[in-house]
């Protein structure tokens, strides 16, 4: 797992950056290019209060990724099964059996339900599109959606996540000209509202307390990208890379809130209920080009969500699945359909509510389930490394 070679400056900043791009590109998806993880989590408030909550987010992804990838060096597991095993104190073969059953049902529970939570997420979006593009019925365009989800997950999901890496770096690319443009309309009034903690309040949208508790929560579940990061522990060399790394992450993750953030901001409190603020100020404010081309790319970033975390869970489970009279093929077509369902029935609700609530659940599970458990693992992992040293001067 950790590879003793030091490298040069540039091989370092190519770990570092790489881990970092990765998460960036994971974390902008259906609800950040929505513009709706700004609207809910960061400019509620105005933009004196943006600040403050930027700088929780970077501190706390930052710590949880700095830990958790530390903990992937310091205990070289490579996948979110062994990462939780390890992190309870039951890596080794002679753990009790029934605790190590415990948590990895447990931890495949929270997965699946994260995955839920998101793939509902992204149907309730693409039924909106498909709304607002060519005027199909929300619940025609949910079970379309399904329908597509489920033969892309068993077709085409390998395809899409190849190309991901393309559809991220358009996404980008078309948010800073939309912030650009929106800089030029709105200049004054996003000069007037970054570091202004008085108007923000006064819209009425929520508290500062109030506000500060479901961000909190929704912080919780940023220390669950730890048991993600074990798939690419191998790039780790030494303690440094996981904290280079990890603050990397923080930042490019951060970085994203930021773009988001100003595009919302002058157009709060207006398109606080808008379930994809962004295209609406793209379609009533800016030039018909931004809005072309950003339908095209939140189309993109829709389709290629769904498929992923669908085929992560139909994967997982179709190897439980032993019966030799159905396909491979056929048993994740069903899985992944049966899955799609319970996420568009997640979906009713609306991706407002889903965000609000859906992840303020899951950070509030994650607070005693994988937070303290990290904490705790902190002086373990000091100790480990102490023994290691030890080791090598011996």
């Amino acid at each position: 797992m950790e590879n003793k070679g030091k490298g040069g400056a540039w091989q370092t900043f190519s770990i570092w950056f790489g881990l970092g791009a990765l998460m960036f590109g994971t974390y902008c998806g259906a609800n950040m290019a929505s513009g709706v993880y700004a609207s809910q989590y960061i400019v509620t408030l105005g933009g004196g209060w943006a600040l403050v909550w930027l700088l929780i987010f970077f501190a706390a992804m930052a710590f949880f990724c700095v830990t958790g990838l530390n903990f992937v060096r310091a205990y070289k597991v490579s996948n979110y099964n062994s990462y939780y095993l390890a992190l309870y104190g039951l890596e080794k073969p002679n753990s009790n059996p029934t605790l190590k059953m415990i948590v990895t049902i447990f931890f495949d529970i929270y997965s699946t339900m994260m995955g839920l939570v998101t793939v509902g997420a992204t149907i309730a979006l693409f039924s909106q599109l498909m709304n607002q593009l060519f005027g199909i019925p929300n619940t025609i365009a949910s079970i379309g959606g399904v329908l597509l989800f489920a033969a892309l997950t068993v077709n085409g999901a390998g395809f899409l996540r190849k190309f991901n890496g393309v559809m991220t770096v358009t996404l980008i690319v078309s948010l800073v000209a939309i912030m650009i443009a929106v800089f030029a309309i709105r200049g004054d009034v996003i000069a007037a509202r970054i570091g202004n903690f008085e108007e923000g309040p006064n819209w009425g949208i929520s508290t500062v307390n109030a506000h500060l508790s479901m961000f909190l929560a929704y912080c919780a579940t940023c220390s669950q990208w730890g048991s993600s990061l074990s798939n690419y522990g191998d790039r780790l060399r030494n303690q440094k890379d996981a904290i280079g790394s990890g603050i990397m992450i923080g930042a490019l993750v951060t970085l994203l809130f930021v773009m988001t953030g100003i595009i919302v901001l002058p157009f709060m409190p207006d398109v606080v209920s808008d379930s994809a603020p962004i295209l609406t100020i793209c379609q009533k404010y800016l030039p018909p080009v931004l809005t072309a081309v950003y339908w095209v790319v939140v189309v993109f970033s829709v389709v290629s969500t769904a498929p992923s975390f669908t085929f992560n869970f139909s994967n997982r489970w179709a190897t439980v699945w032993k019966s030799d009279k159905v396909s491979h093929k056929m048993k994740f077509f069903i899985l992944s359909t049966g899955y799609l369902l319970v996420c568009w029935f997640i979906s009713r609700v609306g991706l407002i509510a889903i965000v609000n609530k859906g992840y303020t659940l899951l950070g509030k599970i994650a607070l005693p389930t994988i937070v303290l458990p990290l904490i705790i693992s902190i002086p373990r992992v000091m100790k480990k490394n102490r023994e290691e040293r030890e080791q090598k001067q011996a």
